[in-house]
């Protein structure tokens, strides 16, 4: 190492090496000042102005070998360094490789885990879908029932069935027909007859004279919308047939249409 007595960089504050041929600058706030030729630029930088160089300091003879071991002894530290930097920069990256391993995994574990966000997100969606349309499809099906069983209820009061077959005879073609023979023979008695419990429900409609009579049958289901009309004597060409036992009326033939007691309903 350099002794004591050794001249220093006015900038780094090395002492200089045996051998070793410092510049020499003005410093303005320190006057004349040593420079190492490490820090040359630095001094520059500075604005420190550059002076005549020094003449070379005399080297003796036997303070040859104590200037190659200082030299060996600052290689040495050099290499030294040098290992250390390389061991701390294996180090560093040793250690970024293992954060980015880190970061890779954990950004693979974070896109499945959004990933099965959005497939949660997409079930639960189609699960809200699938309810609303259950609630739909419910809310349809008990509109539906109630309805079937408002109008099943109807089918079980005969007077309503026989309100309905004779509005739906007043709508008909047949009704002329009765209006003719109505010319013929006179108002008739009218008799209407819910006959069976099946479906359709059947209402049978009977016009009476004195000279025969004329049967017809309506068929009627509420919950089709279906009231189908038929004309029960054979060839429907508006004669007129025997009946052996009495029509007991229930109904009235009033200005070309049947009028059913007590009330005539509306077919909706």
């Amino acid at each position: 190492m350099a002794g004591g007595d050794d001249p220093q960089c006015g900038i780094c504050r090395r002492n200089l090496l045996t051998g070793e041929r410092p510049l020499r600058f003005a410093d303005p706030k320190a006057g004349s000042v040593l420079v190492c030729p490490l820090c040359e630029e630095r001094a520059e930088r500075n604005g420190w102005a550059r002076e005549e160089d020094p003449p070379p300091v005399a080297v003796e003879a036997d303070d040859a070998d104590r200037t190659v071991r200082l030299l060996q002894a600052e290689v040495t530290t050099l290499r030294t360094r040098l290992t250390s930097a390389i061991d701390t920069l294996e180090d560093t990256r040793e250690h970024t490789t293992d954060r980015e391993t880190e970061l890779a995994a954990l950004a693979a574990r974070l896109a499945d885990a959004e990933a099965e966000g959005a497939a949660l997100r997409a079930a639960i969606a189609e699960a809200e879908r699938r309810r609303a349309q259950l609630e739909h499809d419910l809310e349809e099906s008990r509109t539906a029932q109630a309805a079937i069983l408002r109008a099943r209820r109807r089918e079980a009061d005969p007077v309503y069935l026989e309100g309905i077959a004779a509005e739906v005879f007043n709508r008909s073609p047949q009704a002329a027909t009765i209006g003719l023979l109505v010319g013929l023979h006179g108002t008739p008695a009218v008799r209407l007859d819910v006959v069976g419990s099946e479906l359709p429900r059947p209402v049978l409609i009977a016009f009476s004279w004195p000279q025969g009579v004329r049967d017809y049958r309506v068929d009627i289901d509420l919950v089709a919308r279906r009231f189908d009309l038929q004309d029960l004597v054979p060839g429907g060409d508006g004669r007129l047939v025997e009946r052996p036992e009495p029509l007991i009326a229930n109904a009235e033939w009033v200005d070309g249409r049947i009028v059913a007691q007590p009330a005539e309903p509306t077919i909706q």
